[in-house]
């Protein structure tokens, strides 16, 4: 349960700390004193979005805090699965900076919003007059029929392979999109894959091929040019004669001087280098005969290779290779996809027949409350003075799963006899809208494991021993829950355990807001005020103190 509050620098409030008690507590005051704030505020501290507007300085952070006493609500499990430590008074926090951003933490630790969101849901349920009723439409309804016929846990395993089911849905969407677009191209890319595996490329051949083409091509002109080294060297007048010719000259000088025999012997290495230069350029490495037919054939496969290379913008062999693989593998994956497409379309079947009979058991069971949940709403709406009061609660099938099973829900309403049923929330006043969400509450609250339920307002458009009826119905849910009720009727503010007044003052240039836990003494004039206005009566004052008796 809620057992404190601290607020800081929000809206109105400069600095505020409230403790609350178990049981009823009313929180009462002005039209326009601030009590909505102190609902803005929890609301913040549980989860909802918050900005910077909500600083009343805005040099300042904004802080708000909620201690909660857990020690008699089964929600650690929530703790263990996000690593959080667990205390039987837990403490949420939201800071907003002045830059409008907010930070969150739960016992001191770090956590993200929709974490402390998660959490809050588990500690309160924060009802404002009928809104929440007409805003949650047919999701509040499935909610307590399920609650009622005790299968929420059912709903949940429900919710969890529906959302298994829609993944696959979705996957299998996109899979059939992908493997139309592949069959749209596979023939592009089979005759792209069959162009190069006809080519037979071979690693490292252009530049061979290139090479060799090269010397076929300047065939004539190499063998011209040989020629020409070998008369260099070679002929009659070449250079291999006159070193000869030199060598005879020196080995007449060397029969009276040993002094160029190291001369004659380098002369005598030349002429050995010599001959075997001749005898490479006799017999060279390359063909250099004049071979028109090859040459075309090695340029054929040149341009081959030059227009896939062309094709495919690259500019290797290697890389059509890895092109060739990838067509292949593309190829291969419109196969894959195919196989994978069947295995989820099986899995989509099983789940549906699943989901189908779950969702027929979760119905079932719902037809089966509907007929007490309408006794009862009626019996309780009879004692707040809808005597006639009538509904009616019709489920069909929807067209498809949703959060709830396959059931759709219209919920008729009637509260007075010959007139015929509509839709609840199209002929219900306000003031029958809210004494039909608190009997709704009132029935919840003997099925829910909920710490705090708070009400703003709920008794909006009723007065009298209506106002009374409600208050003790309020009441009697405080024995399984801390409740809190915002109120402008005296009877309901008289029933509370303890009372809280929200009040303002005017001081200098600025307004704030404070909140006081009132003692007998002063519950007795602020009923009394309630009753008769700011001038008091003795009536008035009697009238409290009967109404707090």
């Amino acid at each position: 349960m809620l057992t404190k509050i601290l607020i800081k620098n929000f809206t109105l409030i400069d600095s505020l700390e409230i403790d609350f008690l178990s049981g009823f507590t009313t929180v009462t005051g002005d039209t326009g004193s601030g009590k909505s704030i102190l609902l803005n505020a929890l609301s913040l501290i549980i989860g909802k979005r918050g900005s910077q507007n909500l600083l009343k300085d805005n040099s300042k952070k904004c802080i708000l805090e909620a201690e909660f006493d857990l020690k008699n609500f089964n929600i650690k499990k929530i703790f263990d699965n996000n690593g959080l430590d667990y205390y039987e008074e837990t403490i949420l926090r939201r800071e907003i900076l002045p830059n409008g951003k907010s930070r969150s933490f739960i016992n001191d630790s770090p956590v993200n919003l929709e974490l402390l969101r998660i959490l809050g849901e588990k500690l309160i349920d924060i009802h404002t007059q009928h809104q929440s009723l007409a805003n949650a439409n047919n999701n509040f309804f499935f909610s307590l029929i399920d609650s009622l016929a005790e299968q929420q846990n059912i709903v949940k395993n429900f919710n969890e392979v529906l959302q298994n089911f829609n993944d696959d849905v979705n996957q299998l969407e996109k899979l059939k999109r992908l493997n139309t677009s592949l069959n749209n191209d596979n023939d592009y890319f089979l005759y792209l894959y069959n162009e190069l595996e006809d080519a037979n490329l071979i690693e490292g051949e252009q530049e061979e091929i290139e090479n060799k083409f090269r010397l076929l091509k300047n065939a004539e002109n190499i063998n011209s040019n040989f020629s020409e080294i070998h008369n260099i060297l070679f002929s009659g007048d070449g250079i291999e004669n006159k070193i000869y010719s030199v060598n005879n000259y020196l080995e007449n000088i060397s029969k009276y001087t040993s002094e160029y025999d190291d001369v004659q012997n380098r002369l005598k290495s030349i002429l050995l280098e010599l001959s075997d230069i001749q005898s490479e350029l006799d017999n060279p490495n390359i063909e250099l005969f004049d071979n028109l037919a090859q040459a075309g054939e090695l340029e054929a496969r040149l341009n081959l290779i030059y227009n896939l290379q062309k094709k495919h913008s690259i500019n290797s062999i290697s890389e059509l290779l890895e092109k060739k693989d990838k067509l292949k593998d593309q190829l291969n994956k419109s196969g894959d996809i195919e196989i994978d497409i069947k295995e989820l379309e099986k899995s989509i079947k099983k789940k549906e027949l699943f989901l189908n009979e779950l969702s027929k058991k979760i119905s079932n069971s719902r037809k089966k409350i509907l007929p007490k949940l309408k006794l009862d709403l009626e019996s309780l709406l009879s004692n707040l003075g809808m005597k006639n009061s009538s509904f009616k609660f019709n489920i069909s099938n929807a067209i498809k799963f949703n959060q709830f099973g396959s059931d759709e829900i219209e919920v008729l309403f009637s509260a007075n006899k010959g007139i015929e049923h509509d839709s609840l929330f199209k002929v219900a006043s306000g003031g029958e809208l809210s004494r039909i969400l608190l009997s709704i509450k009132y029935i919840l609250s003997t099925n829910l494991n909920l710490p705090t339920m708070i009400f703003d307002e709920i008794d909006t458009g009723v007065s009298g021993e209506i106002s009374n009826c409600m208050a003790n119905m309020m009441l009697e849910m405080s024995k399984n829950m801390q409740i809190i009720a915002i109120t402008h009727l005296p009877q309901v503010a008289a029933k509370g355990n303890q009372q809280l007044n929200v009040y303002k003052k005017n001081q200098l240039n600025t307004t704030s807001t404070y909140v006081k836990l009132l003692s007998n003494n002063e519950r007795i004039d602020q009923i009394a005020r309630m009753l008769a206005g700011d001038k008091i009566s003795d009536s008035a004052l009697l009238h409290a103190k009967q109404l707090l008796n």
